[in-house]
Order: structure tokens, then C-alpha cells, then sequence
């Protein structure tokens, strides 16, 4: 979202005051969105023209399980900002043109890097292929050409819904499909679709790495990292009981190719039309909240990563509402810090489960006004710019004369909690002089419906060409100097001089950096990037001092990959010998709050260790003759240079940063780390596979990992502890790798150089 946009909103927020909190904190508003009443199964928010409230796309189209009235695509564009008061303007065919369709779904996303907001609708009953629109931008903000067919999308398909992620780390938004095959709910099924975006927007299925098994009734797509590797997964939900998995799970390898797990997920009843993925306890691992897990009771799966360190989901079991629901929406409506549960129900009312923590939750449904219809599908989104999140319903299936989409307003108060940031995954040191330097964050905020959370990123960063720092003394007098100026991208060492235990923490928000307790001669240091002032106390006598920012940074507006996480790229000139990134990432919600990380100070990587036992002819001849280039392995189906492994990092026992880094193996195939006490042969190796074993006696295993498309792969656990190191000792480290299709000598794998390090304490 552009800053404009957000000056806007915060403008008309600022004219509007939040109602009082009612009886019922949700209360329908009759009227907010026009007919025509039809037949609606998805609805997604988003600023299409850039003048800072939510419009709302609408996908109608009639039929359960054969197809009925085709009806147009749907744009309402929210009036809060041209008139004062909320309301939908339906200007579907000024802004789409004509374009009628069995539309199921709905899932936006900048697919041509513009920096506007493009859609896609999905269509059921094979009667059309998706439809995408490309909005035209600052030419004609909010008007759409429909591009589908151009942009590769011939195929017709019976498509429940779909959802846009950044599924191989590149910086542009691919796709998932759904595909229900001949018969959108029965036998025999089909299969989704992958596809990847060439980074302007023009699509090509995968042709590898995507193998999902056949499954029945596939009605919902969710693009998320369940197992903590920093890549998007999905999850596919089907409505329908299947072998091998009721419902889809594949893991991502990084580069965009998936593996099946689908059996990881217990089976549920065969009535799922939805389920939202989120942590809904609070331990950082993403958890499932099922429409109908049991019979027609909701109900939730546990994420038991982060608790058994294995990937794995624990039922635990119906909610005790028996209804005939179809979709659920996750909100922290009543702001204490976890998600809740909104169900869009077919019943008497849409219904609340509050979330009690340690995925307790109880109903709370009589906070939402009871009107009884058919809901299909639900969201939330801020339309009226109050700083709460508005809940809408779509309407259809069953009584024709109660289709009437909804708004309950929100009549409580105010988002007010910053996003809560759940991991950072670090640049990693400069491995290049000019960049891109690629760094990912995650977050949970108070929405997340079908990845959808109105929380945009931004990096904010400066290039040094050396390291920048200041000094602070903690005296029994305060602080000295009591103001420190400094240019961006400094870091300011603080050295407490007194005998007595002092600290350090921030009284500037949305910075909250805080020492904890220094004892005498103790030091805490900050990297600051962006200029501005900052001010501080000490928790010992209320001293208090400030430190001013000044100078040029760059920014850069951070990729939503989608499921909470996000991709900065940054840029500039580290040529220099001792040049320095100095960043920080910061994300601010749809009310304003912000969370920023702390500063972050990435030098140029430094190699460590020493490569011995090559496939270069140097030593032992590699299989077949298979020789790779000078200090690499021996040839493989891909490179014929071979694989070639290094390590950056801190090789000390107590600081245990060290990477080992893997270039040039057999693109998205897994491989192992391992270490070994002892040169095998002298150093020269001998052959093993297509490749030389070098690392040799008491070897351990130390980290198993998928290769990206380029052949890379680095570790990610602590080397020293992992290997047992102790300081002094010298232990011998090696790639093994799959090669399974091209391999040079038959064996179908091959392994890299060796590399001796040395451990300090």
C-alpha cells in the first residue's frame, strides 16, 4: 500500500470516531453493499485505487455441484473517501468490463511488480479458465483489463479458489489452483495447478517438482510455512473423504518443488469447505481451525513442530455446535493477543469462538447480530477506517431471498497492538559486492483470512563503506555524552562505568530495544539506521539520554510472500574491504501500529576453514573420470565444474555461527551435511559414489537439506553443537548429495570437496 494511501486513511480515521462498544460488538448495517442479489462463494478486500479505504470483489455465480446461471464478475468500490460515509458503489463493468462466469473464489495480488493491486477469479464447472485482471495503475487506478489468456491461463478448469505466494523466493507472486476435475464435488477428482510467475505477471505451469495425488471436491488453497524452513507450503482443503490424505499437504524444498506429506494431516469428516491456518497458541508453529473437523462441528488441529520438533497434527476434537458451516475467518477481536475464530455459518447466526489461550475457546456468539442466511463465504477488513476490523458475509447455496451480502461493523475498540514479529531470517553476511542481499521476516497481526492480513513491510537500510560507531558511558552522574549525534547506520555501544547494575531501554516507539541488567564494565550495543531521534533511559535513578540519526538511507517496500511472511531485497555498494549493511525491517498494520526488528549490522562473509581433497585430478581420480573444476568435487549431472562446499561465520565453540554452504549441486534434490574426525586417504579421499568421501571416523550426520534451483544449499543448526566440537579440536566437514537423474557415473549421488575447520574456543 503507497504512503498516499495510508494518509488518506489515517486522515479520514482521524474524522471519524470509533462508536461505543454495543451489547453486541458486531451489528449489521443494512445497505452497505447493492444488489443485485446473487448467488456469492468468495469475497476479498483490497484498495484497487490507491485512495486509502477497501473495495470489495465478489465472486458470483450460481450452482452446488452442477453449474446454474453464469453472473458477472463483481468490483464495489468503497465510497468512505469520496463521500465521508462507508458504502459500495457496484461499478463491476465500468472497471472489469463484461466478463460473466461460474466464479467460486477470489485472490488478489501485485502480479506485475507495479505496485497495484491485480485479481484473479476462479470459475467452477469447466466452463471458463480463471479470469485474471491486471489493473492499469497510475494511468487508471482501479481499472482492470481481464489479461488471463495472454498471461497464460488457457485451460478450463473447476476451480474452488486459488491464492498467490512467492513459492520459489524470487520476488514475484506465483500460483496455486484448485482443480476439481470432471465433477467439481465427486468421483473422480482432480488436481491443483502450479504455476510460476516469470516476474511480470506472465504464468507457465510447472512442469517439475509437482506431483499431487488425485483428490475429490479440492475447494480451498492456503500458501504457508508449517515447518519452520522459511519456505511457502501448501495446504489444500477438500470436501470429500480421500485415500492417502482427505486433505492436500506439500512441502516446499525452497525452489518451488513440493513433496507429498498429505497423511500428516489426520483425516477429518468429508463436510470441509474451508480451514485457516494461524497460531492460535502462541508457540510460533501454524495450527489449522477446520470448518466441520468432526461431523459438522468445528474444531481445531494442533501444530506439534515446535513442541516434538516433528512435523505432525494433533485433532482436538469438535467444538460441540453441530451446523452445516462453510468458512471460517481468524480475527483478534477482542485485543488481547491471539487470534479468534469467525465461523460463516448456514444456520441461525454466524458464530464466535474465542480464543481462551492454550487453544481453549468458548463461544461467544451473541456478539454478532443474529440474522439468519445462508453464508458461504466471510472476511474482515477496516471498510469504515475506525481502526477495527468490520466483518462481511456472502450469501448463497440455499433461500434465494435472503442472498443479501452483509457488513457488521465492529463497534468495539480500536486495533491498538502492533504486529507481533514471530522470526527473522537474516541477510547472513554480504556474498556480494552490489547485492541483492535477500532477507525474510514473519509476522501474526489481528487478521489473517486466506492469507490476507493488511500488514505491509518496508526495509529500511543504509550501505557503508566502514563499520560507523559511537560511545555512550554509563556514569553514577547519567549518561555521557546525555545526547550522541551519529549518522545512519551507526551502532552505539553503551559501557556501563558504575559498580552498580544499570540498563538500557527505549522510550521512543515503536522501538523497544532494552539491555536487560549490565554489571560493572558490561557493554550493550544498538545499530541505528534511520534518522530521526531516539530517546532512552536507564532504569537505575531515572536517568535519561537520546541519540540523533542523520543522513540519507534507502528503503524499499518488502515482499508479502503470503501466510504472515515476508522478502526485502536490498541493494548498494559494498566493494569496499570493511563496507557494512546496516537494516532494519519494519511492519505496520492496517490501524497504524508498527513493530520495527532491531537494527541489524551484516559485514562482507568471510571464509573459514581450509578445502582439502578435490575432484580436479589433484588427488584420487573421481568414479569415471568425472573431473570437476579446481577445488571442487567431481562432476555432476547439472554442473560440470562440480559441487563445491565453503563455510562463513564465527568458528568458535561459543559463538557456533558458522555456515556451510553448498554451490553447484543437483538443483531441488536433498542432500546431508556431515563431519568427520579424521582425512580419509591421506586427504586425497576415495571414491564413493560418483563423487570422493573425504571426511572420515565417527562421522555424524549433522543437517539434511533440499538444494534451491540454483544448486544452493546452506546449513542452518549450530555446527559445533550439533557435531559435539570441543575447542581446539579440528573436525573435517562434506556435502553428500542426490543425483538422481543425470548421474555422471550411474550411482545417483555425488558429493562435494572436504573442508577442515579448526574450532576456537
Amino acid at each position: 500500500m503507497s504512503s498516499m494511501s495510508r494518509l488518506l486513511r489515517a486522515g479520514c480515521a482521524a474524522a471519524l470516531l470509533a462508536p461505543a462498544l454495543t451489547a453486541q460488538q458486531f451489528q449489521y448495517q443494512a445497505g452497505l453493499i447493492p444488489g443485485p442479489n446473487r448467488w456469492t462463494e468468495g469475497m476479498e478486500l483490497a484498495d484497487v485505487d490507491g485512495d486509502g479505504d477497501l473495495d470489495l470483489f465478489v465472486a458470483d455465480g450460481e450452482g452446488f455441484a452442477s453449474p446454474g446461471a453464469q453472473r458477472q464478475n463483481v468490483l464495489l468500490i468503497n465510497q468512505l473517501v469520496e463521500t465521508g460515509s462507508v458504502g459500495f458503489s457496484d461499478e463491476s463493468v465500468a472497471r472489469l468490463g463484461v466478463h460473466l462466469s461460474h466464479a467460486k473464489g477470489v485472490t488478489t495480488g501485485d502480479v506485475d511488480g507495479d505496485g497495484w493491486v491485480d485479481v484473479m477469479f476462479t470459475n467452477a464447472f469447466n466452463s471458463d479458465p480463471p479470469f485474471l485482471y491486471i489493473n492499469r495503475g497510475a494511468a487508471q487506478p482501479g481499472y482492470f483489463d481481464e489479461e488471463g489468456l495472454t498471461r497464460g491461463f488457457t485451460q478450463n478448469l473447476s476451480a474452488a479458489g486459488a491464492q498467490f505466494g512467492d513459492l520459489d523466493d524470487d520476488g514475484d507472486l506465483d500460483l496455486i489452483v484448485c482443480d476439481s476435475g470432471p465433477s467439481y464435488l465427486g468421483a473422480p477428482g482432480g488436481r491443483p495447478h502450479l504455476y510460476f510467475n516469470d516476474g511480470n505477471g506472465v504464468f507457465t505451469e510447472a512442469a517439475s517438482g509437482w506431483s499431487p495425488l488425485q483428490k475429490r471436491a479440492h475447494m480451498d488453497v492456503q500458501l504457508v510455512d508449517v515447518d519452520h524452513d522459511w519456505d511457502l507450503d501448501f495446504v489444500g482443503i477438500n470436501r470429500s473423504n480421500n485415500s492417502n490424505g482427505t486433505h492436500y499437504l506439500m512441502l516446499n524444498d525452497g525452489s518451488g518443488s513440493f513433496s507429498d506429506a498429505s497423511t500428516t494431516i489426520p483425516n477429518t469428516s468429508s463436510s470441509v469447505y474451508e480451514a485457516e491456518v494461524g497460531d492460535l497458541d502462541d508457540d510460533t508453529d501454524l495450527d489449522l481451525f477446520f470448518v466441520s473437523l468432526a461431523s459438522f462441528q468445528e474444531g481445531v488441529q494442533r501444530n506439534d513442530l515446535v513442541q516434538t520438533g516433528n512435523l505432525g497434527f494433533t485433532s482436538m476434537g469438535g467444538l460441540g455446535i453441530s451446523e452445516d458451516d462453510n468458512e471460517i475467518a481468524l480475527c483478534d477481536y477482542d485485543n488481547d493477543g491471539d487470534l479468534d475464530a469467525f465461523v460463516g455459518s448456514l444456520g441461525s447466526r454466524e458464530r464466535i469462538w474465542r480464543n481462551d489461550g492454550g487453544l481453549t475457546f468458548s463461544g461467544d456468539h451473541g456478539n454478532v447480530q443474529a440474522v439468519s442466511d445462508s453464508t458461504l463465504d466471510c472476511t474482515f477488513g477496516d471498510v469504515d477506517n475506525d481502526g477495527d476490523y468490520d466483518f462481511l458475509t456472502g450469501q448463497g447455496e440455499s433461500n434465494s431471498s435472503q442472498w443479501v451480502n452483509k457488513v457488521f461493523v465492529n463497534g468495539g475498540g480500536a486495533d491498538t497492538l502492533p504486529p507481533v514479529i514471530v522470526a527473522l531470517d537474516h541477510v547472513g553476511g554480504l556474498d556480494s559486492t552490489t547485492g541483492p542481499w535477500i532477507a525474510h521476516g514473519k509476522i501474526r497481526d489481528q487478521v489473517i483470512d486466506d492469507g490476507v492480513n493488511y500488514v505491509d513491510a518496508t526495509v529500511r537500510y543504509v550501505v557503508n563503506p566502514a563499520g560507523q560507531t559511537g560511545a555512550i558511558d554509563i556514569t553514577a552522574g547519567g549518561f555521557v555524552p546525555g545526547v550522541l549525534n551519529v549518522a545512519a547506520g551507526t551502532t552505539v555501544t553503551w559501557t556501563n562505568q558504575t559498580a552498580a547494575s544499570e540498563t538500557v531501554e527505549s522510550t521512543t516507539a515503536p522501538y523497544t530495544y532494552s539491555s536487560g541488567a549490565l554489571g560493572a564494565g558490561d557493554t550493550f550495543a544498538y545499530a541505528f539506521v534511520a534518522p530521526g531521534t531516539y530517546d532512552y533511559r536507564g532504569l537505575s535513578g531515572g536517568i535519561a539520554g537520546r541519540v540523533v540519526v542523520t543522513g540519507a538511507i534507502s528503503e524499499s517496500e518488502g515482499l508479502y510472500m503470503r501466510g504472515g511472511m515476508y522478502r526485502f531485497a536490498m541493494s548498494g555498494d559494498a566493494g569496499a574491504p570493511g563496507a557494512e549493511l546496516v537494516y532494519e525491517l519494519s511492519f505496520v498494520d492496517y490501524a497504524g501500529n508498527e513493530s520495527v526488528s532491531e537494527g541489524r549490522v551484516e559485514k562482507p562473509a568471510v571464509p573459514v576453514g581450509t578445502p582439502f581433497c578435490f575432484g580436479d585430478g589433484s588427488g584420487t581420480l573421481c568414479p569415471c573420470l568425472n573431473l570437476g573444476l579446481p577445488g571442487n568435487g567431481c562432476e555432476n549431472g547439472t554442473f560440470f565444474g562440480g559441487c563445491r562446499l565453503s563455510a562463513f561465520g564465527d568458528p568458535s565453540v561459543s559463538g557456533d555461527t558458522v555456515v556451510l554452504a553448498a554451490a553447484s549441486s543437483t538443483p531441488g534434490q536433498p542432500g546431508l551435511f556431515f563431519q568427520g574426525d579424521a582425512d580419509v586417504n591421506g586427504g586425497n579421499g576415495v571414491t564413493f559414489g560418483d563423487g570422493l568421501r573425504c571426511a572420515g571416523q565417527s562421522v555424524v550426520r549433522l543437517e539434511i537439506v533440499a538444494a534451491d534451483g540454483g544448486g544452493a544449499a546452506s546449513s542452518a543448526g549450530a555446527i559445533a553443537a550439533s557435531g559435539g566440537v570441543s575447542p581446539g579440536q579440528t573436525r573435517r566437514y562434506q556435502w553428500w548429495y542426490r543425483d538422481p537423474v543425470l548421474t555422471v557415473c550411474g550411482t545417483g549421488f555425488n558429493l562435494s570437496n572436504g573442508l577442515r575447520i579448526t574450532w576456537a574456543p
